[in-house]
């Protein structure tokens, strides 16, 4: 056995650990809500809590299949736990897929190790950021210059800042706003139109061409489906406002006279009903997404989540497909294992007041986050806020930020 292990062999082992989570995660997604903490999945159980508790953290808050293997009990303890779990006359196919699942593990286990010490030992001395993670940035940079060069379109920057919060109207719901600022857009003659997409959610939306707006202007609930802010948008692009169109869950804005020299947009948009809400008998899981439709340099996130639902979620962040469906994301964010892909989509969690322009290394993002505030009229020490920054984001890609909540 070598002594550390190949890019290859850790990614391999990423991969699989993501899938014997999704596995367990399943099962126990099935337990009663009040046998989901540490203490109360022993008591129901009657099992060591030493046990549930790697359980516990395995499945709120191991981020990738190597975290996974790290905290996870062995084979044995989970055999022990799955039998537990039963006698309480659990779903026969979630048990069985459970049990697959340890079966899995074992192999990975003796495949590349004699024991499961033995295989964090031999996973953490292989140092993975090390190995993968040193020219990231430069092989994004790469595929950047490539996939501009080919499409004829490129972007210096997306700022994407939205507000996730229950809708006061119909307590029910949760209503999404969001500000997307497309910084300096270049496109030549032969490039696609630019696409401002418009995330599915359970509201159908009645897409008409965006209305206008002023970013000292507050509109609260009475905000479109979609609008533009007047002041940040090229004024080129306001002239042509009569001729979007409209696509599959997108706006089209078709070409203009100074597109090949750069041009900004600023979207907004309000999905009033996103989504039933988690402790209204919704999905256990919210989500908010970015597309990368065009050639990017640089990509920023800030996500406001209503402190009521931020202290009862787990936060996440990944890079998936952007042919996959929003709605089965927000379904289940771990039963996309196979769609994730492996790259830094770091997430940090910030205060509401602070100052995003130096935190993210973005001069408009304060303005911007002041825009967001002032038009939706949403009092932002209600929120939790939530940043990501990528330099040379993957081109066709998603990065999304998802919340998985404890119901109790």
């Amino acid at each position: 056995m070598s002594k550390t292990l190949s890019r290859s062999e850790l990614a391999l082992i990423d991969r699989e650990g993501e899938r014997i989570k999704n596995g367990l995660s399943n099962l126990v997604d099935d337990f009663p809500n009040h046998a989901k903490t540490i203490t109360g999945m022993a008591n129901w159980l009657n099992a060591n809590k030493s046990t549930c508790q790697r359980m516990v953290e395995t499945i709120n808050k191991a981020v990738d299949g190597l975290q996974v293997i790290h905290s996870l009990p062995g084979p044995a303890g989970l055999r022990g736990f799955i039998d537990l779990a039963e006698q309480h006359k659990m779903n026969a196919k979630l048990v069985e897929e459970a049990r697959a699942m340890v079966v899995r593990f074992e192999n990975l286990i003796y495949e590349y190790s004699r024991s499961h010490s033995a295989l964090k030992a031999l996973i953490k001395s292989s140092d993975k950021s090390t190995q993968t993670q040193g020219n990231k940035s430069d092989q994004r940079k790469s595929l950047f210059e490539a996939s501009r060069t080919v499409t004829g379109e490129q972007m210096e920057n997306l700022f994407f800042a939205c507000i996730l919060k229950e809708n006061e109207q119909d307590h029910k719901f949760l209503q999404q706003y969001t500000l997307t600022f497309f910084d300096n857009c270049i496109k030549t003659e032969t490039a696609r139109p630019l696409v401002i997409p418009v995330g599915p959610s359970e509201q159908k939306l009645e897409l008409e061409k965006p209305e206008l707006i002023s970013q000292d202007e507050e509109v609260a609930d009475k905000l479109a489906n979609v609008s533009l802010i007047e002041e940040l948008t090229s004024a080129s692009v306001v002239k042509s406002i009569n001729e979007f169109t409209r696509g599959e869950n997108s706006i089209i804005i078709p070409a203009i006279p100074d597109q090949a020299n750069g041009f900004n947009i600023a979207a907004m948009k309000n999905y009033p009903e996103e989504q039933l809400g988690p402790f209204y008998g919704g999905k256990k899981a919210s989500c908010v997404s970015v597309q990368v439709r065009t050639p990017i340099k640089s990509l920023y996130m800030v996500c406001f989540l209503e402190r009521s639902y931020a202290m009862r979620s787990v936060a996440n962040a990944g890079i998936y497909s952007m042919n996959t469906q929003l709605a089965t994301m927000i379904t289940s964010p771990d039963a996309l294992w196979y769609d994730r892909f492996h790259d830094e989509a770091d997430l940090v969690l910030s205060s509401h007041d602070a100052n995003f322009s130096e935190k993210l290394k973005y001069p408009m993002a304060n303005e911007l986050v002041d825009t967001l505030f002032t038009v939706t009229g949403c009092d932002r020490k209600e929120y939790a806020a939530y940043l990501v920054r990528v330099d040379y984001p993957i081109w066709s890609t998603a990065y999304r930020i998802y919340f998985q909540y404890a119901i109790d």
